[in-house]
Parts: C-alpha cells; sequence; structure tokens
C-alpha cells in the first residue's frame, strides 16, 4: 500500500490578508493607547525637574537677600550711556548673575566683572578689563533652562552678533508697569509714577532723565527690595517664573515666543485700569520681531532687551505684551507688561519667595494674580485661589 505524501499529512494553514490586517490595526490601537502616557509621563519628568530648577532658584534669591539685606540686583541698563564716563561702567548684568554663588555656580561668578560693561558684548569680544567674560556668558547653566522648552537661541535675527550666548529660560518679578493701576491704587497724578511694586531689586545704573518721557518717571526706575518690604508674606509673594525662548528670528509660530504690542497702546498711558491692558492685550496682540530676536538670549547680559523680568498683568502663557515704544522699557524695564509662558499643559511654575514652587493654571482669577506679584499692597490670597 503506497504512503501518503507528507505535503498532504501535514497540511499548513497561513494568515489571511484580513488577519493580518487585524493584527496590525490591534497593535496600532495600542500604541495609540500607550503613546499619550508615554508622553505625559515624559512631560511630567520635565514638569518636576523645572519645578526643581525654580526650587533652586527661588533659594538662591532667599540666599541672596539674607545675605546682602536686598533681593538680586537686576543691572538693566550701563552707567555710560548717556556718555558720562564719570559715571563709571559698571551695568548690564541681570538679575540671575547675582545669584550663581548660591546655585554652585561660585567659579561663573568669579569670572564676571561687576564694575565693568561693554554694550552689546555679543556682538563682538570684550576689550574691557575682563575679556574673559564673554567665554563666561557663553556658558550653559542647566538650572536656568526649562527641558519643556527645547528651543535655542542663536540670535540669527541680528546680523551682528558674533558668537551664541547661553540662554534662560527663568525670569524675575518685578510686579506690574509703574503707570497701570491695579483695584483700589489712587490715580498718581500728573507726576511720577509709583516705583515697581514686585520683588526684584532694580537699576538704571545712570542718572538723568534718559531714556524716560519724564524726569519725574526717570526719578522712580530704580528700587531696592528688602526682606522686610515684603509684608505681604514671602508665601504670598511670587519670585520668579518661566519664558519661552524665541529662536532668534524674532517671530516664531508660537505667538508666546514672540514680544507684542497693540495698535491702541494702552499699555503706555498713564492711570491706566489694570484690566482694560489686560484686555486689549489680549484681543490685540501685534508681534513685533525685533524685539522678540533677544528674548531669552542671554542669562548674563542685559540691556532690557533680553527679557529677564516679568509683569503680573496679562494671565501666563497670553500672548506677551511687551511695551509701545522701546523706550519705556530702556527707562524701566518694569513697565513691560511680559508674563510667563511655558510649555507646561494648563499653566506655569511660579517659585515664591519662601523657596515654594506652585503651578499657576492659565485660567487663574485675575485679581488673585496680581496680588502675587506685589509685596505689600495687603492682599488676601486664600490658598485655594491658586
Amino acid at each position: 500500500m503506497a504512503c501518503p505524501s507528507s505535503r498532504s499529512a501535514r497540511s499548513r494553514r497561513g494568515f489571511t490578508l484580513i488577519e493580518l490586517l487585524v493584527v496590525i490595526a490591534i497593535i496600532a490601537v495600542l500604541i495609540a493607547l500607550l503613546l499619550p502616557a508615554v508622553q505625559a509621563a515624559r512631560e511630567a519628568a520635565r514638569r518636576a525637574q523645572c519645578t526643581n530648577n525654580l526650587k533652586q532658584i527661588g533659594l538662591g534669591i532667599a540666599n541672596y537677600t539674607d545675605t546682602n539685606g536686598s533681593t538680586p540686583l537686576h543691572m538693566y541698563r550701563y552707567a555710560h550711556e548717556l556718555g558720562d564716563t564719570s559715571q563709571g561702567y559698571a551695568g548690564d548684568h541681570s538679575w540671575l548673575c547675582g545669584i550663581l554663588p548660591f546655585i554652585e555656580q561660585t567659579n561663573i561668578y568669579n569670572s564676571l566683572n561687576f564694575n565693568y560693561t561693554q554694550e552689546w558684548a555679543y556682538r563682538g569680544p570684550i576689550t574691557g578689563p575682563n575679556p574673559t567674560e564673554m567665554t563666561v556668558e557663553m556658558a550653559t547653566i542647566s538650572t536656568f533652562l526649562c527641558p519643556s522648552d527645547g528651543v535655542i537661541n542663536t540670535c540669527s535675527g541680528d546680523k551682528t552678533a558674533q558668537f551664541p550666548c547661553g540662554n534662560f529660560n527663568y525670569v524675575g518679578n518685578t510686579g506690574h508697569p509703574r503707570n497701570v493701576l491695579l483695584p483700589g491704587d489712587a490715580n498718581y497724578g500728573t507726576g511720577g509714577p509709583p516705583q515697581l511694586t514686585g520683588v526684584m531689586s532694580m537699576c538704571r545704573m545712570y542718572t538723568g532723565k534718559g531714556s524716560c518721557s519724564s524726569v519725574a518717571s526717570a526719578a522712580t526706575t530704580n528700587v531696592t527690595v528688602s526682606l522686610a518690604s515684603i509684608t505681604d508674606g514671602t508665601s504670598n509673594t511670587a519670585a520668579a517664573s518661566e519664558s519661552l525662548i524665541n529662536d532668534g528670528t524674532g517671530k516664531m509660530g508660537d505667538k508666546r515666543r514672540n514680544l507684542h504690542y497693540t495698535n491702541a497702546a494702552l499699555i503706555e498711558q498713564p492711570n491706566v485700569p489694570a484690566m482694560a491692558v489686560v484686555q486689549d492685550g489680549l484681543a490685540n496682540p501685534v508681534p513685533w520681531q525685533p524685539w522678540g530676536v533677544y528674548k531669552g538670549m542671554t542669562w548674563g547680559y542685559t540691556d532690557a532687551w533680553e527679557k529677564h523680568v516679568y509683569a503680573h498683568l496679562l494671565p501666563p502663557n497670553a500672548a506677551p505684551i511687551n511695551t509701545y515704544a522701546s523706550n519705556t522699557f530702556r527707562c524701566s524695564e518694569g513697565d513691560s507688561g511680559m508674563n510667563p509662558t511655558g510649555n507646561h499643559p494648563g499653566g506655569v511654575n511660579v517659585a515664591f519667595m519662601d523657596g515654594s514652587v506652585h503651578f499657576i493654571k492659565n485660567t487663574i482669577n485675575l485679581p488673585t494674580w496680581w496680588a502675587l506679584g506685589t509685596r505689600g499692597r495687603g492682599e488676601i490670597i486664600s490658598a485655594d485661589s491658586l
């Protein structure tokens, strides 16, 4: 009797096309379900690192204040700006420079020369008494960078820039522009506006009217903030937050990375209500490329264009309304309406003067947001309003 063929005895059945497609579809569904979870986990890790960075910065501000008797000084212009060299050559160093020894960056701090500056340092070699400062300001300091950002400012929009600088994401609180009235503020009349209400100590570094609209306005640009002056309490007063970097072109697709004005220019008007400025800014932002070029460019150097400070005026993650005229922030960088921005879904991280860090939602109640920015107006803030 003939043996059956091995082929007929071992008949095999393969996958049909339909079965294969079903398997592929199932795998695609599983990937679609898992990918958001993986992305969320990664963002949670990045947000935690951002929180840790701001924690270190907040503690650095607190330790600087304990050591020096005032908050870090932001020298946003330079002493010889008016051509008067008798006032010296100091200035153009951001408040971030001051906290370097308190965030384990003493070597970089010791390489800075706070008695001499050369304007537009990133446009060429510094030829003054400390030429190594150019090299120092090229350094990347991880504590000053939010891992959720991912953009690098190469200053490509400034064709005269000759070397890249170390970028930054973290900005100090100056309260609100001096000409803007919060609810309950008295009209300051035709005289000069009051000093800034935030926590950063600010200085133009020279005397005289300069870029200010009047002598009276120039008289209140400088402010020294002590711990004793923060009468609202350190746990109720913001110290620093985050700001998205521009890539150096000055005009990116994400409007939060640019700087804007409005045609109504309400942010420039004297005695203007805060709510009017906010409504105008939210409805009518117009990007201005020459400002955005420098946003987040260099942690060390400042001439008020790099935006090392922010205002508690517009809500977090709105399109930042800078000013209307460049001379406004040359006079007082704190008179900009630039608000915090970040890539964490739903809000931004904010460090407080007690060293704590809170996540503030984009939808925060505006009077609460304004109150967190002032150091001594006596507002009452409930913990559940954050």
